[in-house]
C-alpha cells in the first residue's frame, strides 16, 4: 500500500495493466487444459489477445520513452551543464516522470559541487594575492609611463603591452596578445635587431640596447629601444621594445590617460611565453588556443544573392578569458539602401553606415584582428559564407579553423530540441544585456560568454583538443543533414 499511495496515475496505469495480462494469461491456460472450445475459436482468442498484448506493450513503451528513457536523458544534462555552467540552474524536467526524488537529489548535489569549486577558488585567489599586488604595481608603473612598452617571446609574439603603446599603434590596428610583432612594424628590421642581441649576449654574456627607427605599418616611423629578458638562469625568454613618444603627441598622449584609459587595466599574459606561435593546430588543447568569437549583421540572408555585411565585431579569448578591451567593432557601408525589414532587426539605417568603410577594408582589418587565432561564431556557417563571399574583392582569405556553438550545443546538449542563441545563454546562466541582442558585437560578447562556459565542459565529454571539437561538430553537422532529409 505505501508503494501505490508514491505512485503516480501513469504507474498505477502500469501496473495495472501488467496484472490484466497476467490474468489473461492465467484464463488462456486454463481454457487450453480444461474446456472444449473449437480450435478455430481459440485460435481467433489468441490473435486478438496477441494484437491487444502488443497495443499493451506499445502503450507500454510509449510511457516508459515519456516519463522515464527523455527525462533521464534530460536529467543527464542538465547535471553536466549544472556542474560546468551555472549554479543556479534549476532542472528543466516533464511535470510527469517515473524518476522520483533524483532530480531533486541531483540538484542538490551539482549545487554542492559547485560550491565546493567556489571555495577552492576563492582558497587560490587567496594564495596568490601577493602575486595579484605585484601585477598592481606593474600596471601602476606601465600606465604612468608616457613611453609604450611591448614584450615579445623569442618567436615574436606579443605579450604584454601598455595603453601607451595600444594609443600609438592605433593607426596600425587594435595592439592585442599574441599577435605577431609584425602585424605593426617592419618585423624583418626588428627581428634582425633582436638576433644581433641575442648573438652579442651569447657570445660574451653581456646584456645590450639598442636604439633604432621602424616603420609603423601604416603610418610613419618610430623610434625602438630593444633590449633582451634574461632569467635567472641566464636564458633570454624574449625582449622589451620600447616606443619614443614623438614631442607633439606626449601631450596627446598625456590627455589620452586622463579620459579614455584611466580605468583601463594594462594587457598581458606571461604564459604566453612558454607558447607556440602555430596556435592553430588541431591536435593542441582547446585551452591553449586564441579564439576570436564574432558576429556580423546584414542586409538580409542571402550572400550569395547580393546581401551585404552592414556590420562586424569580434571579441578576442585568451587562456579561456574573454579581453573584455580586445575588441573589433565596425559598420560597413554595403554600398545600397539597407531594406527596411532588416532595419526592423538589427536597427542600423543608412544615415549610420554613410560615412562607415567599404567591406572590402573592414575585412582586412577584421583579417588582422584575428590573425593567428581560431574563429568562433553562432550558426558559424552563414556569417562565414559572407567573409567567404568578400575574399576576392578584400584581398585577404579567411582560412582559420571554425568552431560553432551551434553545432557545439548539440555535442554537449544532444537531448534538448532548442538550439537557438537565446536558449542557449539560458541554459548556461548567461544574461543578455537588455538591447544588446541582435547587434554584432552584443551577439559576439554573448557568444564568447556561452563558448567560454562550453570550453569548461568539453573536457568531461572527452573533447580536448581542437581537432576532437571539429570532429565532434562535424558528426552533428552530417547527422542535422541527413535528419533534414526525412
Amino acid at each position: 500500500m505505501p508503494l501505490l499511495m508514491n505512485c503516480s496515475r501513469s504507474q498505477i496505469t502500469a501496473i495495472g495493466s501488467s496484472i490484466i495480462l497476467l490474468a489473461v494469461f492465467a484464463i488462456n491456460v486454463w481454457l487450453l487444459l480444461f474446456t472444449q472450445i473449437p480450435t478455430a475459436v481459440m485460435a481467433l482468442v489468441l490473435l486478438a489477445e496477441l494484437f491487444l498484448l502488443l497495443c499493451v506493450i506499445w502503450v507500454a513503451y510509449a510511457l516508459l520513452q515519456l516519463r522515464l528513457f527523455q527525462p533521464m536523458h534530460l536529467l543527464q544534462d542538465q547535471f553536466k551543464l549544472l556542474t560546468h555552467g551555472d549554479a543556479d540552474h534549476q532542472f528543466d524536467l516533464p511535470p510527469q516522470h517515473y524518476l522520483g526524488d533524483l532530480p531533486d537529489i541531483a540538484q542538490d548535489l551539482g549545487q554542492a559541487l559547485v560550491r565546493e569549486r567556489h571555495q577552492t577558488a576563492l582558497a587560490i585567489d587567496a594564495a596568490t594575492a601577493n602575486i595579484d599586488r605585484r601585477k598592481a604595481r606593474l600596471e601602476a608603473i606601465l600606465h604612468d609611463l608616457t613611453e609604450g612598452v611591448i614584450v615579445c617571446s623569442p618567436d615574436h609574439q606579443i605579450v604584454l603591452f601598455n595603453q601607451a603603446a595600444s594609443f600609438l599603434l592605433k593607426q596600425a590596428g587594435t595592439l592585442s596578445l599574441h599577435r605577431n610583432i609584425g602585424s605593426f612594424f617592419d618585423s624583418g628590421l626588428i627581428e634582425e635587431k633582436f638576433d644581433d642581441l641575442l648573438t652579442l649576449y651569447q657570445t660574451n654574456a653581456e646584456r645590450q640596447i639598442s636604439e633604432f627607427d621602424c616603420l609603423v605599418q601604416g603610418s610613419e616611423a618610430i623610434r625602438l629601444r630593444i633590449n633582451l629578458i634574461v632569467e635567472s638562469d641566464r636564458s633570454c625568454n624574449g625582449y622589451v621594445l620600447t616606443l619614443s613618444s614623438p614631442a607633439d603627441a606626449i601631450d596627446l598622449l598625456g590627455r589620452y590617460h586622463q579620459s579614455v584609459l584611466a580605468d583601463r587595466p594594462e594587457f598581458y599574459d606571461f604564459s604566453l611565453f612558454d607558447r607556440d606561435a602555430a596556435l592553430a593546430q588541431p591536435d593542441r588543447p582547446l585551452r591553449d588556443l586564441i579564439f576570436v568569437v564574432f558576429d556580423t549583421e546584414t542586409t538580409g540572408l542571402r550572400p550569395s544573392k547580393g546581401d551585404e555585411i552592414v556590420q562586424i565585431s569580434g571579441v578576442r579569448i585568451v587562456n579561456g578569458k574573454i579581453l573584455e578591451h580586445e575588441e573589433f567593432d565596425s559598420l560597413v557601408n554595403p554600398g545600397f539602401t539597407i531594406p527596411k525589414s532588416s532595419i526592423r532587426f538589427h536597427g542600423i539605417t543608412d544615415d549610420m553606415v554613410v560615412a562607415a568603410p567599404p567591406a572590402a577594408d573592414v575585412l582586412r582589418q577584421f583579417r588582422d584582428f584575428s590573425d593567428n587565432a581560431v574563429l568562433v561564431a553562432h550558426n558559424a556557417a552563414f556569417d562565414m559564407k559572407f567573409l567567404k563571399m568578400k575574399e576576392r574583392d578584400s584581398g585577404v582569405i579567411f582560412d582559420h579553423p571554425v568552431l560553432d556553438t551551434l553545432l557545439l550545443s548539440f555535442v554537449l546538449q544532444p537531448n534538448h530540441s532548442a538550439h537557438t542563441l537565446d536558449a542557449i545563454a539560458a541554459r548556461f546562466g548567461v544574461q543578455i544585456p537588455l538591447g544588446a541582442r541582435h547587434t554584432a558585437l552584443g551577439d559576439a560578447r554573448s557568444t564568447a560568454e556561452i563558448f567560454v562556459r562550453m570550453l569548461e565542459a568539453l573536457p568531461h565529454h572527452g573533447i580536448t583538443t581542437l581537432n576532437e571539437a571539429l570532429q565532434a561538430s562535424n558528426q552533428v553537422f552530417e547527422i542535422r543533414k541527413l535528419q533534414k532529409q526525412f
